[in-house]
């Protein structure tokens, strides 16, 4: 019987498995390293944008923190907030400006006096400049190194910025003061009435006298003793009241659209005098519940900045001396009259220079108009 030798494998030996590793090493440690320095770059700029993002949102709040200061001047709570996204690393800068937006090719809109680049540091700004609708831009750097020295690798720096828009006024609408309204119409309602029940009173008989009884008066009184009166019945009339119809007030809503609409004209200006016309085609006198209005006070004055002075409508005033760029008329409620009527804002110098904020927005406040305010927008 021949047999057949089978070649089997031969065995690595210890030597040459070092040999691989050895070759393995460097390429596996270059691999392990690159993952290493990749994650801390990433780990860098998530930190650099959530520092910016969260600055950003703080300073767009609205009200005042807890410095007593408004949220877009608080610059050192501006920056706190930004600094506590630096978790194992450390920002170089935290700069903060203002702007007034972008336009729709994407440019920015510059507030007057105020650097929009996000590598200026603004931060406060003054209320003189600032309106409805301006951003507060909040930029954050920080520095990117590697654990190891590489040849002439330099630092690399990781910058975010990032924008929010922030309010300085909100107009409020609603019916919770006194409105003043008039259109009511009688309607009367039954009071039910109080029915007094008839009551009689029956007096017991008096006793009749016996003959014995007779005989001891005539002996202590000589006198003729007088007849005893019969039963009598005493009556109470009855009282009953007539029904009384007690008027009531119910208030009949008024429809402010369609052809009973409040309408108004274009905004116009004149001199130092911005005014707009109102339609009251209701057939009712209307409550104003807020008076809003927007107007260029940094540069309307071309370059003096604009105060409002008075505002006026039918012959209801008020006056004083507002520098704001945007605000609710405060404690004016005047009432809108039947037919046409001009509401006017008037500046403390002429009105010479227009950028397209202007806004006059009046808020309603009689029963079935709440929902259609004044826009001088739409």
């Amino acid at each position: 019987m021949i047999r057949k030798n089978t070649p089997r494998p031969q065995k690595k030996t210890r030597a040459q498995a070092m040999v691989e590793f050895a070759l393995v090493l460097p390429l596996l440690v270059l691999l392990l390293y690159g993952i290493v320095e990749v994650s801390r770059l990433i780990f860098v700029f998530a930190s650099v944008a959530n520092a910016s993002r969260q600055a950003a949102r703080y300073g767009a709040g609205s009200g005042e923190s807890l410095t007593n200061a408004i949220y877009y001047q608080d610059c050192d709570g501006i920056r706190d907030a930004a600094n506590q996204s630096a978790i194992l690393t450390e920002f170089d800068s935290v700069t903060i400006t203002y702007d007034r937006g972008i336009t729709p090719g994407g440019e920015q809109i510059p507030i007057p006096d105020v650097d929009p680049d996000p590598d200026a540091d603004t931060c406060p700004v003054g209320d003189n400049v600032i309106r409805n609708g301006d951003r507060i831009i909040v930029q954050v750097s920080a520095s990117y190194e590697p654990i190891l020295t590489l040849g002439n690798l330099q630092p690399l720096e990781v910058v975010s910025a990032n924008a929010h828009t922030f309010l300085i006024s909100v107009p409020i609408f609603g019916s919770a003061m006194p409105t003043g309204f008039a259109a009511e119409s009688a309607t009367p309602s039954r009071i039910p009435t109080q029915t007094e029940i008839a009551t009689f009173t029956v007096e017991p008989p008096t006793v009749a006298p016996t003959n014995a009884t007779f005989a001891a008066i005539r002996t202590a009184f000589p006198r003729t003793p007088t007849n005893t009166a019969p039963p009598t019945l005493t009556f109470t009339p009855t009282i009953t009241l007539t029904a009384s119809l007690t008027p009531t007030l119910t208030a009949t809503p008024i429809a402010c659209s369609g052809m009973y609409a409040v309408s108004h004209g274009k905004l116009k200006f004149k001199d130092n005098v911005m005014y707009m016309e109102l339609s009251n085609n209701t057939g009712h006198v209307l409550s104003a519940a807020s008076v809003y209005v927007e107007w260029n006070n940094a540069t309307g004055g071309a370059p003096n900045p604009l105060t409002l002075r008075k505002v006026e409508l039918a012959n209801q005033e008020w006056t004083g001396a507002l520098l704001s760029p945007s605000t609710v008329i405060p404690a004016y409620y005047p009432f809108i009259p039947i037919g046409e009527s001009i509401i006017k804002f008037t500046f403390d110098q002429n009105y010479k220079l227009q950028d397209g904020t202007e806004r006059i927005l009046i808020g309603l406040g009689t029963p079935g108009c709440i929902s259609y305010p004044i826009d001088s927008r739409n």
